[in-house]
């Protein structure tokens, strides 16, 4: 059972936030930093990813530098592709991520799966650790069969109905009111609050992140043996419980005289308990500054890191760094992410460095408000990192207006734009567009999943997607392979309240008139797939210019 937890109001504004990758076996490996003063690790339960630690984050930052990772599988950190997922290999890994940050020595904090991290990364590595505090370590009576494992663990398979999202959402829901999940009723009934829908949310989108990869690293708790290590930690530890949770009736099975500690059942005040007891072992060692592998003005061939911008750090993916010849900026379709447009990007990369970041309010940048205005600062933050002081730009469907933008404002940072398959509207198809987006913002029935899936389904199908009669009918082979839609609603599903923000925002923008008035070079290119391709060919039909199609 995982639980909600929520920091109480601080009388301070909360400490900045950093996020980073670091690379340890070959794997990248995902964190969020937050707060100042000595080190502490948070690593979370499972099926969620560090994202569920900010609100302690939040609390603790002011007296911990708080690093909480992504284990590997779940949130951006990336799982081994061969052997076996054990927590002690998922211990390592956090060693290895520790010292690759220059984490001389941190106090451990795991809740559920990452309680057991924490526990063998105590044990494996004590040097590491000036403490360990658990929150409800995973201990069972005898290892899962492979069988119940199965059982419990089931595949998430993309369906061309997207009920797999759905079936997601209620999958973790239920899971918060029996334990196991799976056995749904009076015996099992979890003794708990239902969390609210924004909690709800966000551990569903995290199982669809990890889907392919969830239950290799999940079964790992399962399968280890807590209890018999528990006498073997040098290090001061401390076993938290709290009522509500799946693991507080564990308490009298841990060994006599084990400092167990249950905590309250408020999450406010358990957090403020938990921290007592992390003062009591603060780490040794300076906490390094937060530093992008981009502001050193980077060796690497390929990079995703993070640049920090006046409204906050955006994650950014660099390709061909190493390459002569004229930067190239890419700017993903809006809403969405850079992730949705790899293939692309990677292509366009044979012939020079090419840049993309997720832009303010989409996937894994800041949750700010759309506005044109703000992505072109965070474009001269990016740039200005970077040391590029002229630049191509390559835009994808609804970003044209900011490339555009970005030029006007910018001339002499802009040698030329690409824009591919831009939506040159008139004022009527904007204010069709605009009044048809769908609201994705999370509902307690779960709705919002299959709106935002028949949503891109149907655009696939039909120009305009709101227009479903014979003669809307798209004429190119549909993109409605389960799995690429599912890749695209969870890349939107990160961030579902700026959906419908972020397309009245692209809307309002009139791109055939910014492209009369645009001081450089463009050129228009389009594939029959593309969501806006018809508006291309019938704005562009009979026209004798540079353009091409």
């Amino acid at each position: 059972m995982l639980m909600a937890a929520s920091a109480p109001a601080a009388d301070i504004a909360d400490p900045p936030i950093h996020k980073g990758f670091v690379t340890v076996e070959g794997l990248r490996l995902h964190y969020i930093r937050q707060g100042r003063g000595p080190a502490a690790v948070l690593l979370h339960a499972s099926p969620c990813s560090a994202k569920v630690m900010a609100e302690l984050q939040a609390t603790w930052g002011h007296e911990f530098t708080c690093f909480a990772f992504d284990l590997p599988g779940f949130g951006l950190s990336q799982a081994p592709a061969d052997g076996d997922i054990t927590i002690e290999r998922l211990a390592d890994l956090i060693a290895g991520g520790m010292s690759a940050i220059g984490i001389e020595q941190a106090a451990l904090y795991g809740r559920h799966t990452g309680a057991s991290v924490a526990l063998e990364l105590a044990l494996r590595h004590p040097e590491r650790a000036s403490m360990l505090l658990t929150d409800g370590l995973p201990i069972f009576a005898a290892p899962y069969s492979e069988e119940r494992l199965a059982e419990y663990l089931p595949a998430i398979t993309p369906q061309w109905h997207g009920g797999h999202l759905s079936w997601t959402f209620f999958r973790y829901r239920e899971q918060h009111m029996f334990w196991p999940w799976d056995a749904a009723d009076l015996v099992h009934r979890a003794d708990a609050d239902l969390p609210g829908i924004d909690f709800l949310h966000r551990g569903t989108l995290e199982l669809l992140e990890a889907a392919d990869t969830y239950a290799r690293t999940y079964r790992a708790a399962f399968l280890h043996q807590a209890l018999p290590r528990i006498g073997e930690v040098t290090v001061p530890a401390y076993w938290g419980n709290r009522p509500g949770d799946s693991q507080y009736k564990t308490i009298p099975r841990y060994p006599q005289g084990a400092p167990v500690h249950a905590m309250s059942r408020d999450p406010e005040t358990a957090a403020q308990e938990e921290l007592a007891l992390l003062r009591r072992h603060p780490a040794r060692g300076q906490v390094p500054d937060p530093v992008s592998g981009f502001s050193a003005r980077t060796t690497h061939a390929e990079l995703q890191d993070y640049i920090e911008t006046r409204h906050g750090p955006v994650r950014v993916w660099g390709v061909g760094l190493r390459r002569e010849g004229t930067p190239l900026l890419f700017l993903h379709d809006l809403p969405g992410s850079f992730d949705l447009h790899d293939a692309e990007i990677e292509a366009l990369a044979t012939t020079r460095p090419v840049l993309a970041f997720d832009l303010g309010g989409n996937a894994e940048s800041p949750a700010v408000t759309p506005d044109h205005a703000l992505w072109r600062e965070q474009i001269e933050d990016v740039l200005d990192t970077l040391g590029w002081t002229k630049i191509a730009v390559y835009a994808q469907g609804t970003s044209a207006a900011l490339a555009l933008s970005f030029a006007h404002s910018h001339p002499d940072r802009v040698s030329e734009i690409t824009l591919q398959s831009p939506p040159l509207l008139t004022v009527g198809e904007r204010e069709a567009f605009l009044a048809n987006a769908p609201d994705i913002s999370p509902v307690e029935d779960g709705g919002y999943l299959l709106r935002l899936w028949h949503h891109l389904r149907d655009a696939e199908l039909w120009y305009p997607w709101f227009n479903r009669d014979h003669g809307a009918r798209r004429s190119n082979e549909p993109r409605i392979d389960p799995t690429r839609l599912t890749r695209h609603a969870v890349a939107l599903l990160k961030q579902p309240n700026n959906h419908a923000p972020i397309w009245r925002e692209v809307m309002s923008q009139d791109v055939t008139a910014a492209l009369q008035v645009c001081p450089v070079p463009v050129r228009i290119t389009s594939m029959p797939e593309d969501i806006f391709a018809p508006s291309v060919r019938h704005h562009l039909a009979g026209r004798r210019d540079a353009t091409t199609l």
